[in-house]
């Protein structure tokens, strides 16, 4: 156990801060990684059978932030550009920004982490991970 002192202490204190002040929100998305995000909702949440409860909640927060008829807009969308998961996957590899592939990514995984991820939902946010250089932390 490594115990901080004083200065020590501030100083994770303000790093902490900083990072969490440089974080992207979901409203700074534009338009492309708004269909990003909704499509993976989609793909990964929706999909996946009957949602639990912290996956509705994600959904909703998604929607609160975007406003319903956008969201709807933007699944609509989804819906009507991408009739296979390859043409989806190349839009995915579209995305630029880093700070959007992480939230995107990390917003995605928030809401599967609830139940096990596994089959297509598991390959599809490896294969995520990869194409967009997604660093994943393991807990020690």
């Amino acid at each position: 156990m490594v115990l901080l002192t004083g200065s020590a202490a501030a100083a994770l204190d303000r790093e902490v801060a900083r990072r969490e002040s440089d974080r992207m929100e979901l409203s700074e998305l534009n338009a492309d990684e708004r269909i990003a995000l909704v499509g993976l909702i989609k793909d990964v949440v929706v999909s996946a059978g009957r949602p639990s409860e912290e996956e509705i909640e994600e959904v909703e927060e998604v929607v609160e932030t975007f406003g319903e008829g956008a969201y709807q807009e933007t699944l609509d969308a989804v819906e009507s550009r991408f009739s296979t998961e390859e043409a989806f996957k190349s839009f995915l590899l579209t995305i630029r920004r880093q700070e959007a592939r992480d939230l995107i990514y990390g917003t995605i995984l928030q809401g599967a982490a609830s139940d096990a991820i596994e089959g297509h939902e598991s390959e599809l946010l490896s294969w995520l991970a990869e194409a967009w250089s997604i660093e994943i932390g393991t807990l020690e």
